[in-house]
């Protein structure tokens, strides 16, 4: 029987995709996306440097300014993905243990912070930049199921990288590619059935 659901937040509940950059510029994005989002901004997943350190090495670019508006307005560039969330906090009110392992840096969990109520609706989360790992590492995973004591034959877990779903089924994990709400609905059919 499911009882714990982990899951990324990007691309479940924020939608921090390509598409959306390209929709706030209206235009093709993917070099700004690019930019914003690679490089040193890793050291900002892993908690070593901070967005405004990681904008100051951006600041002769060419493309700065669209760039420290990504960071400067994560309400549009990491909107609610508003439907997710509902779905999700039924998944809450069924019962289902809630957690987030996610690849994130300081500033945009503050932010998630304020737009969700973290401490109602999950009973807990590991987050790169506190814990000085991001999502494929091993440790990573291996880190939630030990910190909040999981069982894996009662887990599931969602991340919308094929990466990360890979390395977590090598470590043991029912982990699943989240494309849609219907990824979520039909995994927890198939295991509380079978």
């Amino acid at each position: 029987m499911i009882k714990n659901i982990i899951l990324d937040v990007g691309g479940i509940l924020f939608d921090d995709s390509l598409e959306n950059t390209n929709r706030i510029f209206n235009k093709n994005s993917g070099v700004i996306y690019r930019k914003a989002y690679s490089g040193n901004f890793k050291k900002c997943l892993l908690g070593e440097m901070n967005v405004e350190e990681h904008l100051n090495e951006l600041r002769n670019d060419k493309d700065y300014n669209d760039i420290k508006y990504l960071f400067d307005n994560l309400n549009r560039s990491l909107p609610l993905m508003k439907d997710n969330f509902e779905y999700i906090k039924t998944l809450y009110e069924d019962g289902y243990n809630l957690y987030l392992l996610t690849n994130m840096d300081k500033n945009t969990y503050s932010y998630i912070s304020n737009v969700i109520n973290l401490e109602k609706y999950f009973a807990g989360g590991i987050y790169s930049f506190k814990e000085r790992c991001k999502k494929p590492d091993f440790q990573i995973y291996e880190l939630i199921f030990k910190r909040y004591n999981l069982n894996k034959s009662e887990t599931l877990f969602f991340d919308d990288k094929e990466k990360n779903v890979l390395v977590a089924k090598e470590f043991g994990i029912k982990a699943f590619v989240f494309k849609d709400l219907n990824d979520i609905k039909k995994q927890l059919e198939v295991k509380n059935e079978g």
